[in-house]
């Protein structure tokens, strides 16, 4: 190459996959995520959570990030 030449890039360039196999595979792991959320909470199933929630039992807080950081362990020392 010269100094005066350019390099040229391809921007913009899409396509498509015409098939990369079934997704029943891919819905088992959309399933899969909020039935590990659900048993991580004790609940069964979203009804149960909808009836937690409705009753009280169940509560969800909202903390901002610098909380989440502050609420993290600190202070050790090694």
């Amino acid at each position: 190459m010269s100094e005066n030449s350019t390099v040229k890039v391809a921007q913009g360039v899409s396509g498509d996959v015409w098939d990369k196999g079934s997704d029943k595979v891919f819905v088992l792991y959309l399933y899969a995520g909020p039935q590990h959320s659900l048993r991580d909470i004790g609940m069964q199933s979203i009804k149960d959570l909808q009836k937690g929630v409705w009753d009280g039992s169940i509560r969800f807080k909202l903390h901002t990030a610098s909380a989440q950081v502050e609420g993290g362990v600190h202070g050790l020392h090694s």
